[in-house]
């Protein structure tokens, strides 16, 4: 019984250790080069690496070489049971205020091994407030909106691809199959 018990501590040790000594900074160039396959490119990104962290700040993204995104600051969180992704002030390109407010404030997104079958995003910005849930077994997107006056007053075209709940709430709901 004895020798069970050593053999979990030192286990536990040895993940906490790898997790803590993983070149986070390595993960992150391998899926910026993977990203690169979907015409999706980072660029002047500053890198920061901590113990359980890695910040990176200032990131442009293009996609298919038009300039889509500015993300002044991601944070992320991999603990293999917990692994977080969060971005702070995001100004989307202005070819999208046609069709959305182009800033958002926060955005959080959630992998962890409570929940290992969904990823769960919330973001906050000039549109509302939206709670996301990607279903990975069966492929499905299901966002709830909480819209904003500036979302409701100028942006009302694009609410048409949500359907209104009875609490005022706006869902979007998609199979990706």
């Amino acid at each position: 019984m004895k020798k069970i018990g050593k053999f979990f501590v030192y286990l536990l040790f040895f993940i906490f250790a790898l997790i803590l000594f993983m070149p986070k900074s390595s993960l992150y160039y391998f899926a910026e080069t993977e990203l690169k396959e979907f015409g999706v490119l980072i660029s002047n990104e500053t890198l920061v690496e901590s113990f359980s962290t890695l910040k990176v700040k200032n990131l442009d993204v293009s996609v298919k070489g038009i300039e889509s995104v500015d993300i002044v600051s991601a944070d992320f969180t991999l603990l293999g049971v917990y692994n977080n992704i969060s971005f702070q002030n995001i100004k989307l390109s202005s070819i999208v205020e046609a069709y959305l407010p182009s800033k958002i404030e926060d955005m959080n997104i959630v992998y962890s091994l409570l929940h290992p079958l969904s990823i769960r995003a919330k973001a906050i910005g000039d549109f509302g407030e939206v709670n996301a849930n990607f279903d990975l077994l069966e492929l499905k997107l299901k966002a709830d909106l909480k819209p904003s006056k500036l979302m409701l007053r100028r942006y009302r075209s694009s609410l048409h691809f949500f359907k209104k709940s009875k609490e005022g709430e706006y869902i979007y709901a998609k199979s990706i199959q």
